[in-house]
Order: C-alpha cells, then sequence, then structure tokens
C-alpha cells in the first residue's frame, strides 16, 4: 500500500547576489575611507628649502596660529606644558621632540613654547617644515 503525501518543497535561496553586494559596500568603503589619522590642530607648515625627511618622534608639539597647543594630538595649555613634558621625558630624557608650528604662527608664541620644551628637559628639538616648492 502506497501512501499518496505531500511532496517535498526544497527551497534554495540563491546567495550569489548576496555576496556580490558585500563585495562592492567592501570596495566601497576601502576606496573612499582614509587610513590617515588627522592631528589635533591643522597647521599649515612653514616652507624651507633645507627641509630634510625624518622619522616620525615619540613626541610632537602641535603650535597653530591662534596659539592652542597640542601634545601628541591632546590639547594642552601653555602653563601646563612644562608638567606635561616633564612627566614624557622622564623616562627618556633625550627623546626627539618635533615642534609643528603653523607658518602664520607669533614668532614670541613659538620662543614661549620652546622654552617651555627645553625647561622641561627637552634638548632634542626639531622645527617640522616643508619642502619649499620651486
Amino acid at each position: 500500500m502506497e501512501f499518496e503525501g505531500r511532496a517535498r518543497i526544497h527551497s534554495h535561496l540563491d546567495i550569489a547576489p548576496l555576496i556580490d553586494i558585500v563585495f562592492l559596500l567592501l570596495v566601497f568603503f576601502m576606496l573612499t575611507s582614509t587610513f590617515l589619522v588627522p592631528e589635533a590642530i591643522e597647521l599649515q607648515l612653514p616652507e624651507s628649502s633645507s627641509a630634510d625627511t625624518a622619522e616620525v618622534t615619540p613626541i610632537t608639539v602641535l603650535l597653530d596660529s591662534n596659539g592652542r597647543i597640542a601634545l601628541n594630538d591632546q590639547p594642552v595649555e601653555l602653563e601646563r606644558l612644562r608638567e606635561v613634558m616633564e612627566r614624557l621625558l622622564e623616562k627618556k630624557p633625550d627623546s626627539p621632540i618635533t615642534l609643528k608650528s603653523d607658518a602664520h604662527t607669533e614668532l614670541q608664541q613659538l620662543l614661549r613654547v620652546m622654552d617651555e620644551i627645553r625647561a622641561a628637559g627637552g634638548s632634542n628639538v626639531a622645527l617640522a617644515t616643508t619642502q619649499k616648492q620651486h
């Protein structure tokens, strides 16, 4: 005796279009995203014809044209700069320091920041510039 039953329905989900869309989204986000970390302060570095390429230093001080200061991309006041720099230089007093100052910064403000760095014990200070365009 043969029973007539319901025929089994096999549902089939085609995932090829889904994979195509995921791949296209992946490509889109890879092409549109940037992998550079923006600095805390936007600067226009001064130009120099004798600029030389140097390695990235562990301590970076940023100074913009409005007098705002950032130490390793963290905003800091001029009054606290010496104290924070002393803590950074405790472990390695001869650490190289890069001072990135905006091209339109007042010279007096730049000298104040350099004085605070030197008072904190920073002796290896380099001023960042860009290569002059001919």
